[in-house]
């Protein structure tokens, strides 16, 4: 039975290339430092590897007899994590859609065009339901790309432009003659809001999924609510969601609920 050391060297690079050797955040922790560490053998093939990206993307040419400090997967991670992957010019950087990569805030405005949440729901009728999928509405959709950058003291969302401007296309097609009028896109939108506020979660770009962020604490709690009467109550919550979530499938040309999605509450 093969094993990794008895593969060929063209295969043993392949597999090495799904190992995250353009991820620098994996350090110190990297699967390839790992493997280095396993024995003589393998150390000497992850150096053969880091040493051809070396070359091949940092025109660095290391001599094997370099000193024993000096190891090319060191100096390869090391490059990745001082230098924008775009120009090639320093930089420590890292690309707001593409945490793992470092690249110049020129290079990221110039090659990653993108925009935040709240211009991409005012300006292109969008609602949360729509950018930040899969969810209960859209159980299909991919994920677009989404990041966050801070200013003014705060993080802001951000999309990429190009996802914005598809998944645009996809709603609007979906929704027909209604999608031409701005004024229902602007209550659709708010509509999706309340129905997140009912379902009481919320988009985390952080991990790229919706999570909880239910008020509810005990029974009292949800008596006391002040506010509509269709968030007092689990049941009146939950009726409220169906019927929303309803209108909203049906407008869409979507039938029915989907069981990879269950409706939650509380």
């Amino acid at each position: 039975m093969a094993t990794l050391d008895s593969l060929p060297p063209e295969i043993q690079f392949n597999i090495l290339s799904y190992a995250g050797a353009f991820d620098p955040t994996l350090t110190p922790k990297h699967p390839l430092y790992a493997l280095a560490d396993t024995n003589r053998h393998l150390r000497s093939i992850v150096e053969e590897y880091t040493r051809g990206l070396l070359k091949q993307h940092a025109n660095v040419t290391l001599s094997e007899k370099r000193k024993q400090s000096t190891t090319c997967r060191r100096k390869w991670f090391r490059w990745l994590a001082d230098t924008c992957q775009v120009c090639k010019k320093r930089s420590a950087r890292k690309a707001i859609l593409e945490p793992t990569m470092t690249c110049c805030a020129a290079c990221d405005r110039k090659h990653f065009p993108k925009m935040t949440m709240t211009r991409a729901i005012t300006e292109h009728g969008l609602s949360k339901l729509d950018l930040f999928t899969p969810n209960v509405l859209h159980t299909s959709l991919a994920p677009l790309s989404v990041g966050e950058y801070f200013i003014a003291g705060c993080d802001a969302t951000m999309i990429s432009e190009p996802d914005v401007l598809a998944r645009k296309k996809y709603i609007l097609c979906r929704l027909g003659l209604k999608g031409e009028h701005s004024g229902y896109l602007r209550r659709r939108a708010m509509a999706h809001d309340r129905l997140i506020l009912h379902m009481g979660i919320r988009y985390r770009s952080g991990c790229g999924r919706w999570v909880k962020d239910s008020p509810w604490r005990s029974e009292e709690d949800r008596v006391e609510v002040k506010g509509p009467a269709s968030m007092r109550t689990a049941e009146s919550r939950k009726k409220f969601i169906k019927k929303e979530l309803d209108i909203a499938r049906s407008a869409l040309g979507i039938a029915g609920y989907s069981e990879k999605m269950p409706i939650e509450v509380d």
